[in-house]
């Protein structure tokens, strides 16, 4: 006998089982899609520990952004992706050092630049996504942009 609030792990099988479904069943570039949210997500989630002071949670979250951007650069092939190829790993390689910086000088603005970065990649990557569907609507989440102090959205520059 157990005695307690009843468990909600029936919900919360049910939600992976869902997720697990969705992301087998996703394209590649859908499931690209997917890691640049998540990466966006972690790194949201970094800034908000680095605005309480919290060390750990922001290592952990920024960690975890940036395994998914080192599972991308192992994705890519630079010498038989073509310039796309090239591209993407040059890309991935500078969000991957800058996210370092992020442990390295616990600097919330380091965050939002690559918030703003990995938001841009989502941007070019939906659009061939769209393309690549003949031109229809891409759906799936976009992660909020942050609010600045004054409550306009964080504005920084493009990947070049």
């Amino acid at each position: 006998m157990t005695y307690g609030p009843p468990s909600n792990n029936g919900q919360r099988d049910g939600a992976q089982h869902y997720m697990r479904q969705k992301i087998e069943q996703a394209s590649g570039v859908e499931q690209v899609l997917m890691l640049y949210d998540g990466a966006v997500k972690f790194l949201m989630v970094a800034k908000e520990a680095i605005a309480r002071g919290d060390i750990e949670a922001r290592s952990n979250a920024n960690r975890r952004s940036m395994e998914i951007v080192a599972y991308l650069l192992d994705m890519v092939n630079p010498e038989t992706g073509g310039e796309a190829g090239r591209t993407l790993f040059g890309i991935y390689t500078g969000l991957l050092k800058r996210m370092m910086q992020v442990d390295f000088q616990n600097n919330a603005e380091i965050c939002d630049e690559l918030i703003t970065n990995i938001r841009t990649l989502r941007v070019g990557m939906a659009q061939a996504l769209a393309v690549q569907s003949g031109g229809k609507p891409v759906t799936g989440n976009v992660v909020a942009a942050p609010a600045s102090e004054g409550g306009e959205p964080a504005r920084r520059n493009a990947v070049a």
